[in-house]
C-alpha cells in the first residue's frame, strides 16, 4: 500500500511540474505595449494595471507577425524620479517559462506615481534593450 501511495504522489507531483510555467496570456490584459526594432514588448498582468507593492506581471516578445520570439536572456529594471532625492529602485526578478517569448516577473513597487522601466534581451534575436514608463497605482 505504501508502494502505491508512492507511486502516486510521483505521478501527481511531475504532472503539476509539467504545467507550472504555461502561462495561460489570454486571459491577461496589458499593462503597456513598446516596439523595439522588429520586436514588440507587452507587459501583462490579471488588471491591466500595475500596483504598489508586490507584483506579479507577464513580459511577451513578439516579432512583428505577432508570433511569440525566443529573445533570450532577459533583464528588467525600474525606478522612479523622487524631486531633491536620488531615484527609488523597484525590485525585480525575471523568470524565463517555457514557453517561447513569456517571462514570468515579480516586482515590488515601494510607491505609486510615475516609473520608468529599463528592459533588455540577449539570445537568438541578438542584442536588444528599449525603456518605457507606466503609471503604478
Amino acid at each position: 500500500m505504501k508502494t502505491l501511495v508512492a507511486i502516486l504522489l510521483s505521478f501527481i507531483f511531475v504532472l503539476a511540474g509539467c504545467n507550472g510555467d504555461k502561462v495561460d496570456v489570454s486571459s491577461l490584459k496589458p499593462a503597456a505595449t513598446k516596439t523595439a526594432g522588429k520586436v514588440t514588448i507587452v507587459l501583462l498582468n490579471k488588471t491591466g494595471e500595475l500596483t504598489q507593492g508586490q507584483n506579479e506581471f507577464v513580459v511577451q516578445f513578439k516579432d512583428d507577425q505577432g508570433q511569440p520570439v525566443d529573445v533570450g536572456d532577459v533583464q528588467i529594471g525600474s525606478n522612479m524620479s523622487m524631486p531633491g532625492m536620488a531615484p527609488m529602485s523597484g525590485d525585480a526578478g525575471v523568470t524565463q517559462t517555457k514557453q517561447t517569448g513569456i517571462y514570468k516577473v515579480t516586482s515590488n513597487f515601494a510607491m505609486s506615481g510615475a516609473w520608468h522601466f529599463t528592459l533588455s534581451w540577449d539570445g537568438p534575436q541578438g542584442q536588444g534593450h528599449t525603456t518605457f514608463n507606466s503609471n503604478v497605482r
